[in-house]
């Protein structure tokens, strides 16, 4: 199965702060810009929920008021929760660059991930497992059991964080996959380095 890895620069600060005012017009105008993806949401959730004799799913425009309005969350329902954070990521933050993160195997993700270590990057100042994938939610939210993985990097870490992916360590992977992993590593740092620019922190998303 394929896999993808969802990078958006966002202000952390701002997003702690939308999620839980109460604010409709916030609500609003999330729920214009995904007018249409909500609405296959809630299709679907809907002939599931005809059909399911368990628990029933909750609605990603549901999960979205939930988030915004400060209600009660549905405590087995942490994936729409995490795909509505991420609606709310992308459209007050930016979207980066991801080729070198998409159509990938997670064991892509695991190899950087060991070479890195192998370079000798300190696991606690980074890494793409720990930091990108499951570090989890910026935010509260419910177990995810499932897909979205989330991962996060404030700004104040992402100095030191540059600081250890250095060309140096670079030159020194030695690996079939080398070049590959090379501009993997170089995509990140192009994240990191856009989000210091712009004064942001990274979010992603991985289903």
């Amino acid at each position: 199965m394929s896999h993808g890895l969802t990078p958006f620069a966002v202000s952390l600060p701002q997003i702690r702060k939308v999620i839980g005012s109460r604010s409709k017009s916030a609500l609003r105008e999330l729920r214009e810009e995904f007018e249409d993806e909500l609405e296959e949401d809630r299709e679907a959730t809907e002939d599931a929920n005809s059909d399911d004799d368990f628990d029933p799913e909750l609605p990603l425009d549901d999960a979205l008021r939930h988030l915004i309005m400060d209600e009660e969350r549905w405590d087995y329902e942490g994936a729409k929760y995490g795909h509505a954070v991420e609606m709310i990521c992308s459209f007050y933050g930016e979207f980066l660059p991801n080729d070198r993160w998409t159509g990938m195997q997670l064991a892509w993700a695991e190899t950087v991930n060991d070479v890195l270590v192998d370079v000798g990057v300190p696991t606690e100042t980074f890494s793409v497992l720990g930091h990108l994938i499951h570090r989890g939610p910026p935010i509260a939210l419910p177990d995810i059991d499932d897909f979205p993985y989330i991962g996060y990097i404030a700004q104040a870490e992402i100095p030191d964080i540059l600081n250890v992916l250095t060309d140096k360590r670079l030159k020194d992977i030695h690996h079939e996959d080398a070049d590959s992993i090379r501009d993997s590593i170089k995509q990140i740092r192009e994240w990191l380095e856009t989000c210091l620019r712009e004064k942001y922190d990274l979010v992603c998303f991985c289903y």
